[in-house]
């Protein structure tokens, strides 16, 4: 007899009504109920089975247990229809385990059929399914304490960088939210390493005005080393931050969304309300970027809940931000030693850069200490460089100009500006000289070779006697270091020092030209 879905309370109530204090008859029943006679007759042959033909019922909790048996009996591994139902946990378990080896619900089916031919048809065997992992993962609601819980993951697909005159790049998002109240956090990295997750922590934390008791990670190879289910094992830079700050780490259980649910619906939210109105903009620097994100933060923040009282900003004020821990005096800097040799250039190279050194540590070992913004190089424990990390690998070489041996110094120093300066110091016919120089010389290499030479007399002759050469070459309209050096070893500026050398003038009794300065006509 199929007996599933016949209410209980229908039967008490034709209990009460036959047992009553008053009988009623079976007719009289039906009618009041509004139930047919043979199903009054039906209960009241049920009730009777096991020994109730009385009201009220004297053991209650026993003699509805009764009751109950006697309506819904059913026998083990058999469903109320008298289908044998499989055991959905063993469907479940082969679905999940073996779904890479093509497993699915069809071939189930199938294998259950072969062993219940009279079994379940196939939309049944599905419906039932369904209806056991719904009963079986039944959501709870989860309670969170004031600034105690903060959820954090990388976001979606990666953000395009484009600066002007060089290739895009690609950055990673951010995202934290505070469980009590999901304020959101938002912060771009240029990678997802272990420098950029500390760097993004301590963001969030100072966007928030304080620490949280603890930051639920995904499983990360930033945030935990070994994926343990019980004990997993933490990321020592993340594990030191969070000593650091005074927060725990509880990262969130592998397959388990629910465990960090705040957080997904958070990195939905950034996608749909922080980068999609963004998205037709083009950043030129994650700075840019990261500026507006902050400026969308705002407007996420204060945006008053749809089945809630207020906004996220408003329960964070309220709630949160009185629960959270102080900020530590100094932030957090992750940071790696390494030993090394000075190479014969100088520079010291440190994941793809190369920073200089002092050139008098050639060939020596020092210890280099790297931090998510800094590179800092020790001697014998004193700091003898400090370089800022470059946001990319574009220019490879980081270089300190007091750091170069001085031979270098003075190449790189050359430039017109360096050498009309040097001339200034010598006198008004050597800067005429280099002017008219620089004005010919397409290649500006070849006038910084001619004006070294010319520089380079002061250690024969005195600047007076270079001077005067430079305006006598200039006059001859020869701009060569031959032509000067030519006038002073022959002393051809000391010729009629009485007449007054001008500096425009090309014709001058005195004047012979560049040849008569050749050692040939030389007497």
């Amino acid at each position: 007899m199929v007996r599933e879905g016949i209410p209980m309370l229908k039967v008490l109530e034709v209990l009460k009504e036959r047992y009553g204090a008053k009988v009623v008859s079976i007719r009289k029943i039906a009618s009041s109920l509004g139930i047919s006679r043979p199903t009054v007759r039906k209960y009241l042959d049920l009730a009777s089975s096991v020994g109730i033909c009385h009201w009220p019922l004297r053991d209650e909790e026993g003699e509805k247990a009764r009751l109950r048996e006697a309506l819904y009996p059913e026998r083990e591994g058999a469903s109320r229809t008298g289908f044998v139902i499989p055991e959905w946990a063993e469907v479940e378990k082969e679905l999940t385990k073996t779904r890479k080896s093509g497993v699915t619900l069809w071939l189930l089916w199938e294998e259950y059929r072969e062993r219940e031919p009279q079994g379940l048809g196939y939309s049944q065997f599905c419906r039932l399914f369904k209806d056991y992992r719904k009963r079986k993962d039944i959501p709870l609601h989860h309670p969170h304490a004031p600034g105690q819980e903060l959820y954090v993951d990388y976001s979606g697909p990666k953000i395009r960088i484009e600066p002007p005159g060089t290739k895009p790049s690609w950055v990673s998002l951010f995202v934290a939210v505070m469980g009590r109240s999901d304020y959101t956090f938002a912060y771009a990295t240029r990678n997802m390493r272990s420098a950029s997750w500390i760097l993004a922590h301590r963001k969030a934390f100072e966007y928030l005005g304080g620490v949280p008791t603890a930051v639920v990670p995904d499983r990360t190879t930033t945030a935990i080393v070994s994926r343990h289910k019980i004990d997993p094992r933490l990321h020592p830079g993340f594990r030191a931050m969070g000593e650091h700050y005074g927060f725990e780490i509880y990262p969130a259980r592998g397959q388990r969304p629910r465990d960090k649910g705040a957080v997904e619906n958070g990195v939905l939210d950034a996608q749909r309300r922080l980068m999609a109105p963004l998205r037709h903009r083009k950043f030129a620097s994650i700075e840019e970027l990261n500026e507006a994100l902050r400026e969308r933060l705002e407007i996420v923040n204060r945006t008053p809940f749809q089945k809630r009282e207020g906004s996220r900003r408003s329960v964070f004020e309220e709630e949160d931000r009185p629960a959270l821990g102080p900020l530590p005096a100094t932030p957090f800097d992750l940071e790696s030693w390494e030993i090394c040799r000075v190479p014969p250039d100088h520079h010291v190279p440190v994941e793809g850069i190369y920073y200089s050194a002092p050139y008098t540590l050639v060939g020596q070992d020092v210890t280099v200490r790297l931090t998510a913004t800094t590179v800092e190089i020790f001697h014998r424990e004193e700091r003898v460089a400090s370089h800022v990390r470059p946001p990319d690998r574009k220019n490879p070489y980081r270089t300190q100009t007091a750091h170069r041996p001085p031979n270098h110094k003075g190449y790189l120093e050359q430039s017109q500006e360096g050498f009309l300066s040097r001339a200034s110091r010598v006198g008004p016919g050597m800067v005429a000289f280099f002017e008219s120089l620089f004005e010919l010389r397409k290649y500006p290499p070849l006038a910084y070779r001619t004006c070294q030479g010319i520089l380079a007399l002061q250690r024969t002759y005195p600047v007076d006697r270079i001077d005067a050469a430079c305006i006598m070459a200039l006059n001859l309209r020869s701009l060569s270091w031959r032509t000067v050096e030519g006038i002073l070893k022959h002393g051809a500026d000391r010729t009629d020092r009485k007449t007054p050398v001008s500096l425009s003038s090309a014709s001058h009794e005195n004047i012979r030209g560049a040849a008569a300065f050749l050692p040939e006509n030389v007497p």
